[in-house]
């Protein structure tokens, strides 16, 4: 009911104050996608000539946007990520300081949690320069940002199911809510649920400080955002011990492990150091570790009808 009530509150505010979130592009890039050997999973590149808000600030405050992608093989291996946007000021080549991708599992169509730092399957913030990262400016207000993920030599392998992916520019700009701001490219096209927006601290005061509908804070038709997904059919790591019922994931891990049952429910996850140790668990299909060290752990996955399946996770 929580996130109804914020959806619900999203669709009551006026069209000039929607549009605080909004910025208006003087210019649409033209992509030149290289899928390599890759298949292309996702590609939403019909721009609009508006986008929205997805920065962080100076003093590391954050305002963040996140699309979703249905991922149908029984595992896929992302390769690289592609994303789409614009700074009227062209301030961002000089006030920008890298870039963040994160994936994020689902949670009842909603991205999980609140600020994508925070609550992720994977996160990779990249600093211009860094390998395996481009930080394009085409010179004309537009910018594209790519993260090649066999170049960082990064497994990121995910089992069939939805989840969503936010891109954030990084920044030393002092108010993010203003006009110099990377805007993430609007894309005119309906795939899945639609662009979710997140204002943890509040900064536009308009109450979406948890994952809010794009299309309830722009009054949007179409509230996808521009991206490209690249990735290949593959076959879960390490953490699949029995492929014919559970799935551990992701593995290695940094803040969540999460798991899924075939033709059933997770009950409850436990996590046990070499030891023997209980560290963490939960009575849930996702278990907090992200204050565990690094290391190897042993993660216990209880289903609905009382099966026990144990793995191995490690603990980036």
């Amino acid at each position: 009911m929580k996130k109804l009530s914020i959806l619900l509150t999203g669709l009551m505010f006026t069209t000039s104050f929607a549009q605080e979130f909004v910025s208006q592009a003087t210019v649409v890039p033209v992509v030149n996608a290289n899928n390599g050997t890759s298949e292309v999973l996702l590609e939403q590149v019909a721009f609009g000539t508006s986008g929205i808000i997805s920065d962080t600030g100076a003093s590391g405050e954050i305002v963040a946007s996140a699309d979703d992608i249905d991922l149908t093989y029984d595992a896929t291996k992302i390769t690289k990520i592609s994303a789409f946007g614009f700074d009227n000021a062209m301030t961002i080549s000089t006030q920008g300081t890298g870039v963040s991708f994160y994936i994020i599992a689902d949670e009842d169509w909603y991205p999980e949690g609140s600020d994508p730092r925070e609550t992720n399957l994977y996160a990779f913030e990249m600093t211009i320069g860094d390998a395996g990262f481009d930080f394009i400016d085409n010179g004309d207000t537009s910018y594209q940002f790519d993260l090649d993920l066999n170049v960082l030599g990064e497994d990121v392998v995910l089992p069939a199911g939805k989840y969503w992916i936010s891109v954030v520019a990084n920044t030393t700009i002092a108010d993010i809510t203003a006009a110099n701001r990377w805007n993430w490219y609007q894309n005119l096209s309906a795939n899945g649920v639609g662009g979710h927006l997140t204002d943890p601290l509040d900064l536009f005061g308009a109450g979406a400080t948890t994952w809010t509908d794009i299309a309830s804070l722009t009054g949007w038709t179409e509230s996808d955002l521009s991206m490209i997904v690249e990735g290949e059919e593959t076959t879960m790591g390490v953490s699949d011990v029995n492929a014919a019922s559970v799935t551990v994931y992701p593995n290695p891990a940094t803040n969540f492990v999460k798991a899924t049952v075939k033709n059933g429910e997770v009950s409850a996850m436990t996590v046990m150091n070499m030891n023997g140790q209980v560290v963490a668990s939960a009575k849930a299909a996702s278990v907090n570790v992200s204050a565990l060290p690094a290391g190897v752990y042993v993660v216990k996955v209880q289903d609905a009808k009382g099966n026990v399946t144990t793995s191995k996770v490690v603990k980036k």
